[in-house]
């Protein structure tokens, strides 16, 4: 019976696998457009360069939330497999520790700034700031970054509950 924490980390999963598609495909069509517009009527609008690189962010990290689940995110040391319950267990706890030590800081920062002020974090700083072009508040980009640190974190929650998602059974298992 899979947890609840499971069952949360597999609904965002379908969510941001869902999103980073719709992300990559707006993004694809806001370059079409582009090119066509600067090449064939020498008339580019600046809108959709500026669209493509915020559909760009949105999809990348809603990408890594993706590849953080099923374990394809890039690793610096190939994890030991087959290996005693107590190498296997310390593996996953420095795995587990490095997720919490890079994104812990992330989290922090996009919400607070020095002592604790809300308005100096990368969001409250985020919200004062308008596109270039759109003239919307770049908060609607800037808030991919914690909400994908934030679903990196349930999944590796869900994974220290259990979830065995993106694991590849061994010759043993099958």
């Amino acid at each position: 019976m899979k947890t609840v924490i499971t069952r949360i980390s597999d609904g965002l999963d379908l969510g941001c696998r869902t999103g980073a598609g719709i992300c990559f495909i707006a993004m694809l069509v806001f370059i079409s457009i582009q090119v066509v517009a600067r090449y064939l009527l020498q008339s580019p609008p600046t809108w959709t360069e500026e669209l493509a690189r915020y559909a760009m962010v949105w999809g990348g990290l809603l990408g890594a939330t993706v590849a953080f689940k099923s374990r394809y995110d890039p690793t610096l040391v190939k994890a030991p497999e087959n290996k005693s319950p107590a190498v296997m267990f310390l593996a996953g706890t420095l795995r587990g520790l490095t997720v919490v030590m890079f994104l812990g800081p992330v989290l922090y920062f996009s919400l607070f700034g020095p002592n604790m002020t809300p308005a100096r974090g990368f969001l409250g700083r985020s919200l004062v700031r308008t596109a270039d072009t759109l003239g919307f508040p770049m908060i609607y980009v800037a808030v991919a970054v914690p909400i994908a640190a934030t679903v990196i974190l349930i999944h590796l929650a869900a994974r220290l509950a259990g979830d065995q998602t993106g694991i590849v059974p061994t010759e043993k298992e099958t």
